[in-house]
């Protein structure tokens, strides 16, 4: 297996575990899942925010609580490794742009997805912290790749001809 295929694998690994335990939630219960898949069709509030950093005043208003911490770690940490797994197994992804763009698209389906399915709650705070999960990612696979390249002893080019 090269080293490319082998990121990728790593990639779809963590996806899938990124789906299940943070998007849908599952804790390990399939009864507790579909007690939750009932509960969401019934009909009630949705739950969302729009408005950007309520949330995230609220968390940290109330940071000495267990609750707060756990909800910003939690919107944040998981999301590191998408921005450095990614370009490790997709070198076109490769640049900031790239990866903010594909990172905010994926957020929003997320988002959109706890919406439709009342699995969650749509909320723009946590496009900002998983956004900022994923850019920290990118920033240690660039930070690695530095390092990686700066190991290595420098190209010999051949002599210039006379």
């Amino acid at each position: 297996m090269t080293k490319r295929k082998l990121w990728r694998l790593i990639w779809w690994i963590y996806l899938t575990a990124l789906i299940v335990l943070v998007v849908i939630k599952f804790r390990g219960s399939f009864a507790e899942l579909a007690a939750r898949i009932e509960q969401a069709s019934q009909p009630g509030i949705i739950n969302y925010n729009l408005i950007p950093l309520r949330t995230i005043s609220i968390q940290l208003r109330l940071l000495h609580t267990g609750w707060a911490i756990y909800n910003l770690l939690g919107n944040f940490i998981p999301f590191i490794p998408f921005g450095f797994l990614l370009p490790k197994a997709y070198d076109k992804l490769d640049s900031a742009a790239k990866i903010f763009g594909v990172g905010v698209a994926s957020i929003v389906f997320i988002e959109l997805f706890q919406l439709v399915t009342r699995l969650g709650s749509f909320d723009v705070d946590d496009i900002i912290m998983n956004t900022i999960g994923i850019m920290c990612g990118y920033l240690f696979f660039r930070w690695t790749a530095r390092r990686k390249n700066e190991g290595e002893p420098p190209s010999q080019s051949p002599p210039a001809a006379l």
